[in-house]
């Protein structure tokens, strides 16, 4: 699996500041004023956590009925995954995330991220391509990607409408082509941020042990820390706090 943000985040980003802004992404800018030959069923994504249907009403954006969406915790991170099927060997292609500096689609929301390359001249906001000046050739290279999504703790909570794409060349003939998929990535809550400041830490726990063992109805009971809703803040809310302590900011 080929991923967008991976491990040698180092070797990646040393990478980038070494070509300059007049860098372009393989085959430019993935859109169909260059890219003639729409295609369908090329490009999808996997790994979501469920599907939805956003109330886009006070904002305009545009209906684009139920979509799969990946639920992104404020201040963690989420891997968006997506596969690419149905080339010939030797087409060449490379993969981007789209619309990342658009508005959620509920309120308007912004998408304060970092992700694994910032392109210069886009600005700190910017399209994610797989590698600058580099396409992929179909039966040798990868068909599986994962863009790691670093949800800052102050983004915020709404429906964010994104594209994974692909565009490239077909070996037979030489047209250029190119193929999308709409998703949506919810901003929510950290599980364990009781106290909402972005992270899960010794406060979090404070107020989860101060209410541990009390059910509905009786007087230490905080709901805030009965992060499962059953009722009672018990072992299952200290075990899911316990699994992001440390994490955010």
């Amino acid at each position: 699996m080929k991923r967008l943000a991976y491990a040698p985040f180092v070797f990646l980003s040393a990478w980038c500041l070494a070509h300059p802004a007049s860098a372009e992404p393989a085959w430019g800018a993935n859109c169909l004023r260059c890219h003639g030959v729409l295609l369908a069923d090329t490009i999808f994504v996997t790994g979501e956590d469920t599907m939805a249907d956003p109330d886009e009403s006070a904002t305009g954006a545009p209906d684009r009925g139920i979509l799969q969406v990946f639920q992104a915790p404020r201040g963690g991170t989420r891997d968006l995954e997506a596969i690419v099927v149905g080339l010939d060997p030797g087409d060449t292609y490379a993969v981007e995330i789209r619309r990342l500096r658009f508005p959620g689609v509920e309120n308007g929301g912004t998408l304060r991220y970092t992700g694994d390359c910032e392109w210069p001249e886009w600005g700190e906001s910017a399209n994610y391509y797989t590698e600058p000046f580099i396409a992929y050739t179909w039966g040798s290279d990868p068909d599986e990607f994962t863009f790691g999504l670093n949800i800052q703790p102050d983004a915020d909570h709404d429906y964010y409408d994104l594209v994974y794409a692909v565009a490239g060349k077909f070996a037979d003939g030489g047209e250029l082509f190119y193929a999308e998929q709409h998703f949506y990535v919810q901003v929510v809550d950290l599980a364990g941020d009781i106290d909402g400041d972005g992270d899960v830490d010794l406060s979090d726990l404070a107020t989860l042990l101060a209410a541990y063992g009390a059910c509905t109805g009786d007087p230490s009971y905080d709901p805030a820390a009965d992060l499962d809703d059953s009722g009672c803040v018990d072992l299952s809310d200290l075990a899911l706090l316990l699994s992001n302590y440390g994490t955010g900011t």
